[in-house]
């Protein structure tokens, strides 16, 4: 897929920054000034959507309460 980002050099580079972290950036272009007497340029992209990620499981531990220690107000279901 491609991109193409215009706005000033510093705008282009902010939004090429952030774009890198959603999508898999495959190739950057050079900086391109618009004709005239613009402030503004453009950058073009050549973009991939990355692959689906695995779930990632964590495991929590309470740090309320002692640990092994049973909470007298639970009930056990057998």
């Amino acid at each position: 897929m491609r991109i193409r980002v215009e706005g000033t050099e510093t705008e282009t580079a902010a939004v090429v920054e952030r774009l890198t972290t959603v999508l898999e950036v495959q190739e950057s272009s050079r900086f391109y000034v618009n004709r005239g007497d613009s402030v503004l340029g453009r950058v073009y992209l050549t973009v991939a959507v990355p692959p689906a990620t695995t779930v990632v499981h964590a495991n929590a531990e309470r740090t309320d309460r002692a640990r092994g220690v049973q909470d007298s107000r639970r009930k056990e279901i057998r």
